[in-house]
């Protein structure tokens, strides 16, 4: 079957908030995940968890020292806007066959920062209206700079989706985003993405 391939290289024009708990935390929800059909934690999402951080702050996943998406972030970006604009150019089911149709590669994705800038902090409140009436928290997240960028390869099955639709679906990043606060316009985005013939 026909692979159709292109690069895509996304540069955040707000900052990108990381979304990952601390390793004491990740590894208590995901041993709770684990059933006796997989029977494994992901070891290479484990080993690239952030380590020793204030409570209640959120990371990015670091390889070397360095912040990485996993491919699933952006592939979870591409279905969001699909359930979105579920029909886009007459595409039924359109989330459906992006998660079965579309696959970006490799599976860390290194971001860079301008000048190569350490993550600083973003905190802020979180309201919720709960039984017990409203109620406040604090959110800290790690936070890279706009400017900052990545490059991946995107493998699409020959089908329905065509590169004018994939242009279409990324183009929504630059209201929606990707990582933590996107309704607080972080993790905004432009985009080129070239075929790879």
């Amino acid at each position: 079957m026909k692979i159709n391939r292109y690069k895509l290289t996304v540069t955040f024009v707000t900052s990108l908030l990381g979304t990952q708990p601390q390793k004491d935390v990740a590894t208590e929800y995901l041993t709770s995940k684990v059933t006796s059909e997989n029977g494994t934690l992901p070891a290479d999402e484990m080993a690239t968890l952030p380590e020793e951080l204030e409570r209640g702050t959120t990371a990015f996943h670091k390889f070397d020292g360095k912040p990485i998406l996993y491919d699933y972030m952006v592939k979870g970006f591409v279905k969001e806007a699909g359930s979105v604009f579920n029909g886009l150019h007459g595409v039924k089911n359109l989330r459906s066959k992006l998660d079965n149709l579309v696959f970006f590669e490799p599976r860390q994705i290194e971001l860079h920062s301008p000048f190569d800038t350490a993550p600083s902090f973003c905190e802020r409140p979180l309201r919720a209206m709960t039984a017990q009436g409203p109620r406040t928290a604090l959110a800290r997240s790690e936070e890279l700079p706009a400017g900052t960028w990545f490059t991946c390869d995107v493998n699409v099955y020959d089908g329905p989706i065509s590169e004018i639709m994939l242009n279409d679906l990324f183009s929504y990043g630059r209201k929606k985003g990707m990582g933590q606060w996107r309704n607080g316009s972080h993790g905004q985005f432009e985009f080129m993405l070239v075929s790879d013939k």
